[in-house]
């Protein structure tokens, strides 16, 4: 027969469950809300750099927003003097990109037999869809634009909530911890402790290799003779957070530019994205990310797959550095205090 404090327990644990239940409903109702805080703890913790340097010699407020004003500065400044380059560039790239795709179908039809007259109905039937195909670009042109703003307002706000962010940590911190029973709370502080310096190791990591990676890149194809250099360079550079993914898909571009200008330009760009990222495994990698959180090759890709899917582009996006945090937790929480077991042991092992 159950006694009252067993019929009790059960209602503690029912509770317990639907209120786990209702809180990850919730989150995932509100995942891109979820993300883009995410993203604003990433761009505090870059604004931390700077903050902390000026921080030691002039109130944190005043650094908070002096860094503002020169991201400011600097944004209007790269815009002002790299628009009109890049939207030459940009313009060239979409004239050139259909006729590099027309370039790769032509060479698909070689090998196909066809006949004059399909060739001729094909052109008789792309006249009268035409005037469909310009009603339906109408048509997506404003969703185009409000997509364009909403990013834009997105952008605006993560900065603004970075800045809040690296203003007063400690208000944050602790507010969090009053939620923490005090039997738990060194270990919480242990946790956040770690958290917080794992994740400014790999952005600082991150962000010095993004820096050579774009820089190689535009570099290496301004001595090929690519004319769009610097709009693919600065592809490279915001690719090269993405670790992967990002560096697959921000070579599309550049092959598709240097196969629309010519097949020896097609070469050379390839050329140039295999040693860059060569230089970026062999030289980048071991030299800037070796202090950083080590997250493995297999576990990345994977953890990138199952947040695309599950999140979208922005879930890729915020992967990486969402499993960097969840292995420092991880190796803190379970692997040290519950399995009594050092985090470098399967390493110094070689499992």
């Amino acid at each position: 027969m159950e006694t009252l404090a067993e019929r009790r327990r059960a209602v503690q644990v029912g509770l317990v469950l639907l209120a786990c239940a209702a809180g990850l409903a919730a989150l995932w109702l509100a995942r891109e809300v979820v993300l883009l805080g995410f993203l604003g703890v990433l761009i505090g913790v870059v604004f931390s750099f700077p903050v902390g340097w000026l921080s030691s010699v002039m109130p944190r407020g005043l650094a908070v927003l002096l860094v503002l004003i020169a991201l400011v500065g600097a944004t209007a400044g790269l815009v002002a003097l790299a628009a009109p380059v890049l939207q030459r560039e940009v313009e060239q790239l979409r004239e050139r990109a259909p006729r590099a795709i027309e370039k790769a179908q032509g060479w698909v039809r070689r090998v196909q037999s066809a006949t004059g007259a399909g060739g001729s109905r094909e052109k008789g039937e792309a006249v009268e869809k035409a005037p469909e195909v310009a009603a339906k670009v109408g048509e997506k042109a404003v969703p185009a634009l409000f997509a364009v703003v909403s990013g834009v307002t997105a952008v605006i706000l993560v900065i603004v909530l970075g800045a809040f962010l690296v203003y007063q940590p400690d208000v944050y911190r602790k507010g969090v911890r009053l939620l923490i029973p005090v039997k738990h709370e060194g270990v919480f502080d242990e946790a956040w402790r770690r958290t917080g310096e794992g994740l400014r190791k790999w952005v600082g990591g991150i962000v010095i290799s993004m820096t050579l990676m774009g820089l190689f890149t535009a570099l290496g194809l301004a001595v090929v003779g690519m004319e769009e250099w610097l709009l693919l360079g600065v592809l490279t550079f915001l690719g090269t957070f993405v670790p992967y993914v990002g560096a697959i898909a921000s070579s599309v571009p550049g092959l598709l530019a240097g196969l629309a200008q010519s097949p020896r330009h097609f070469v050379l760009a390839g050329a140039v994205y295999l040693g860059v990222h060569l230089v970026e495994g062999y030289l980048v990698q071991p030299v800037v990310m070796r202090r950083a959180v080590e997250v493995r090759p297999a576990l990345l890709l994977f953890g990138q797959g199952v947040f695309g899917a599950v999140f979208g582009l922005l879930g890729t996006v915020v992967a990486t550095p969402m499993l960097v945090c969840a292995q420092v937790l991880t190796e803190y929480l379970w692997v040290e205090r519950r399995l009594g077991k050092e985090p470098g042991q399967a390493k110094r092992s070689g499992a």
